[in-house]
């Protein structure tokens, strides 16, 4: 062989053993790697087997607490097989069902499902079957072994498996608890529901329940009856569309906004019926509340008032009838009064004119008779309309303090002038505890005992009349009662007739039967006004022994003592009344003819205008000093008159004039003060009266001096000039002259009224609201005329006038500033001038 073929050969030696190398190496290496993988396998094993082993062991631990928490339950849980066989239940199934677990598994679940229920059980889960629900609630009673029936309400689950395509019940899990107090809690709602419905439809109570939309929920048989409406056709309908008309809408909205807000109420509308017509109804509306206590809707009761409406429209109908009749009665009380009085002025005025005639003895005996027969119709007239005031409730009892034993020593004293000629004592028997003011109503006091004592006066022949008053009893810190007794010595009268004597038109007849004077309407009008004032009345009496009246009257006693010193002194004024001219205007020739010779006795001018229309034109000629202007005339009244003469231009723009009124209502001095009328005279009245009335206002001067009394002859002016120091007594003599009623009726509404007026002012001045300030002025001059102001109300008048015509300057700003600090002085005046009378 040559060394060429050796040479090849050991290479190629070499390359096996090289490759077989190699081929050692990658399976050396390939064996490693197996290797390696045998472990990683082994280890992955050895992980899998200890995770399956832990997590065997979680799941067997869950379901060892899983067992224990369902045994621990009250619940009952258990599990049936497709053919509702139990297969499983907890124990406390046999605490609540009394059933042992053997017990258990010989029955089947619909066993223990009381009678009247299976049915329905059975239907259900047939449902659920034929569905295939997966799960549900139950409600059911069970019987438990020793036969008590409880209430089971039962969440459960269905199990379903699918074979050959088809799913078939494969189980049934449930959990049911003991629901029977709950049962019992709703069969008492459900009770207790249907009663108070049936409350509510006895009552004609209609129910209705809405959302918060407004949409009916529920209705009971009632709300349809009363509508018309069946409960079909009202179940989730609006109620504001079937109901409300459109004229209620917006209270029914309201009513939805306070349900909203939780707020109960009650109010009165229409609804409308199913056939259109309305009804009127009383709905008391609560909110609906959720167990959240948020406001889900709103409850109505509905009350059918239509016929009570019916009866309130008309008896509105018959108030109405009523109050027309009371004005019809007032205007004929006024018109009576008017026609009454206005003749009387003239026989009055003309009997005593004829006692300056130096009459007969005879003819003085007839115009007594004249005199008394009138002083009696003028009484009775007065009686007829206090007890009009009383029944028409417009007579109030308004409190003030005041001297009650002054007043109880004035009336000894006025009484023993008046009963000296028959030689009859009055005795005054008072309590030393009232030794101090009292607050109550001074007129009415008045009244009352005047009424008394003038009827112990007018049947007292002989013996004594004693007045009495002490205090019986405290019902408050300051409130007292006191009695007060009035006794005469009288004819008497039979006990078992006398208490008719407060009866309206019931006079006391003598013993011998004869009729006695009076009008029957004193006493009724005394037991009236002690009854206004809370207080009794009562007499004891006997045939031909005298009378005793006893009165009760609640009084609240003031801590200022009575001043025992004062004494009140009468002054007699004197005037002349030469060179001054009158206007006289009256359209009846009796009052013309009486005045008339009343102002020629006193040497005065005068000029006649028998209506309102020459009375304007007279005052356009000429210039009066006072203008005497009657008011019902025919033509134009006297306050269209005054009205004319004081806004149109002339010489008697400011003249002073009275009216002349045969009225003794309110409202006619209310009138003349509109009409800017000075003063008024209450017909009849007698030649004293008129004398007064000229004295206050022709003052012993011209008018001129009158209207502006403020810079006379060039002297400086004084406060004392401009504003008053004391109450002019002249002035309420003219406006009032013994007109007590009317005097105490003005002088309480001022002062209940002029505070506000006051208060008004100020707030204008200090706002510098001169305008508004004028008119309040023009406002409260003439009330302070009314009281006795009189230099007050002029400079009320300045400064009025100034306003209007000037605007404000230093002058007038100083006549305001003057009225301003004075005020509290001037009412002080006044209240004690109230207390006086």
């Amino acid at each position: 062989m040559e060394h060429s073929e050796i040479e090849l050969l050991k290479r190629r030696v070499d390359r096996e053993r090289q490759s077989r190398k190699e081929a050692e190496k990658i399976l050396e290496s390939k064996a490693i790697e197996l290797y390696k993988a045998n472990l990683d396998l082994k280890k992955l094993n050895e992980s899998l087997e200890f995770e399956i082993k832990r997590r065997t062991d979680d799941l067997e631990k869950s379901k060892k607490i899983y067992q224990e928490l369902v045994e621990s339950v009250n619940e009952i849980v258990f599990e049936v097989d497709s053919f509702f066989n139990l297969s499983y239940i907890n124990k406390a199934a046999t605490k609540l069902l009394l059933y042992s677990l053997e017990d258990f598994s010989k029955i089947t679940f619909l066993q223990i499902v009381e009678d009247s229920h299976k049915e329905k059980v059975k239907s259900f889960l047939v449902h659920c079957l034929k569905e295939k629900v997966s799960q549900g609630y139950l409600e059911f009673p069970a019987i438990k072994k020793n036969g008590e029936l409880i209430w089971l309400g039962q969440n459960f689950q269905l199990d379903f498996k699918e074979v050959e395509g088809q799913m078939m019940f494969n189980g049934l899990k449930a959990m049911a608890r003991d629901i029977t107090t709950i049962h019992k809690v709703q069969d008492e709602l459900k009770l207790n529901e249907e009663k108070y419905r049936l409350i509510l439809e006895n009552m004609n109570l209609g129910f209705m329940e809405v959302d918060n939309q407004g949409i009916i929920q529920r209705v009971y048989q009632a709300l349809c009856k009363m509508t018309g409406y069946s409960e079909e056709e009202l179940i989730g309908q609006s109620a504001t569309d079937i109901f409300i008309p459109k004229e209620f809408e917006e209270i029914f909205q309201q009513q939805k906004e306070l349900r909203k807000n939780g707020e109960i109420s009650s109010y009165e509308m229409q609804i409308i019926k199913k056939n259109g017509e309305r009804l009127w109804v009383i709905i008391s509306g609560g909110p609906v509340l959720n167990h959240k206590r948020e406001v889900v809707g709103s409850v109505g009761i509905h009350y059918d008032i239509s016929n009570l409406k019916s009866i309130q429209s008309e008896l509105a109908i018959a108030k109405e009838v009523a109050e027309l009749a009371q004005k019809a009665e007032q205007e004929f009380l006024a018109n009576m009064s008017h026609e009454i009085r206005t003749p009387l002025n003239a026989i009055i005025g003309m009997s005593h004119l004829m006692y300056d005639t130096k009459p007969t003895p005879e003819q003085i005996e007839f115009l007594d008779i004249i005199k008394n027969s009138a002083a009696f119709l003028l009484s009775l007239i007065s009686d007829i309309l206090d007890i009009t005031k009383i029944e028409a409730k417009k007579l109030e009892p308004k409190k003030h303090q005041f001297d009650l034993v002054g007043q109880l020593r004035t009336f000894q004293r006025t009484y023993e002038l008046k009963t000296q000629s028959k030689g009859i004592e009055v005795v005054l028997e008072i309590d030393p505890d009232l030794n101090v003011l009292v607050i109550g109503d001074e007129l009415i006091f008045n009244q009352v005992f005047n009424n008394l004592l003038s009827n112990a006066e007018k049947f007292t022949e002989k013996g004594h009349i004693r007045l009495s008053a002490k205090i019986e009893s405290q019902t408050d810190k300051h409130q007292f009662n006191i009695l007060f007794e009035v006794e005469d010595t009288g004819m008497g009268m039979d006990p078992k007739n006398a208490e008719s004597i407060f009866k309206k038109f019931k006079q006391v007849h003598s013993i011998n039967n004869t009729k006695t004077k009076g009008t029957g309407l004193g006493l009724a009008i005394v037991k009236e006004l002690v009854l206004l004032q809370g207080g009794t009345i009562g007499l004891n009496t006997q045939l031909g022994k005298g009378t005793t009246f006893t009165v009760r009257l609640p009084f609240e006693l003031t801590d200022i003592k009575i001043d025992q010193s004062k004494e009140k002194v009468d002054k007699l004024r004197v005037f002349e009344f030469s060179d001054y001219n009158v206007l006289i205007v009256e359209d009846n020739p009796l009052n013309y003819k009486y005045l008339s010779t009343l102002l020629q006795k006193w040497k005065i001018n005068y000029a006649y205008a028998c209506d309102g229309w020459e009375a304007i034109n007279l005052a356009k000629l000429q210039k009066f000093d006072l203008i005497l202007m009657d008011i019902q005339m025919p033509n134009l009244d006297g306050y269209q008159a005054s009205l004319s003469i004081r806004k149109e231009f002339g010489p008697n723009q400011s003249t002073p004039i009275v009216a002349l009124t045969a009225s003794a209502m309110i409202n006619e001095h209310n009138k003349a003060q509109n009409a800017e009328m000075n003063g008024v005279l209450i017909k009849p009245f007698t030649p004293e009266q008129l004398s007064n009335l000229l004295s206050d206002f022709l003052h012993n001067g011209k008018s001129e001096e009158y209207i502006n009394p403020l810079n006379l002859n060039n002297k400086p002016i004084m406060k004392e000039d401009l504003i008053d120091q004391e109450i002019d007594q002249n002035s309420l003599n003219a406006y009032f002259g013994d007109d007590n009623d009317f005097k105490n009726v003005v002088f309480e509404t001022f002062l209940d009224e002029i505070e506000d007026n006051i208060a008004q002012f100020r707030d204008e001045l200090e706002g510098k609201l001169w305008h508004e300030l004028a008119q309040t002025t023009h406002k409260m001059k003439p009330t302070f005329a009314m009281v006795g102001l009189t230099k007050t109300e002029k400079l009320l008048k300045e400064i009025e006038s100034e306003i209007k015509k000037n605007g404000i300057d230093s002058t007038i700003l100083s006549k305001i500033e003057l009225f301003n600090s004075e005020i509290p002085n001037l009412l002080i005046m006044v209240r004690n001038e109230h207390k006086s009378f």
